[in-house]
C-alpha cells in the first residue's frame, strides 16, 4: 500500500486571469517599444538659437 500523496492538487488558472496576464505582458511589451522609437529632445528651449539642435541643458 502506497502513502497518500501529501501534496495538493494544482487548481487550473481561470481564462480571464490568462487574458489578464497576456494583456499586460502586451501592454509592457508595446510599452518598451514606443520608449525605444521615440527619442526625447532634453534641455529646457528658452529662447529660439541661432541653430535649430542647440538647447540649454
Amino acid at each position: 500500500m502506497s502513502p497518500p500523496d501529501s501534496r495538493p492538487a494544482r487548481r487550473k488558472m481561470p481564462l480571464r486571469h490568462k487574458l489578464m496576464l497576456a494583456l499586460a505582458c502586451e501592454i509592457l511589451l508595446v510599452g518598451f517599444q514606443q520608449a525605444d522609437l521615440r527619442s526625447r529632445q532634453t534641455g529646457i528651449l528658452i529662447e529660439v538659437p541661432a541653430v535649430a539642435h542647440h538647447r540649454i541643458a
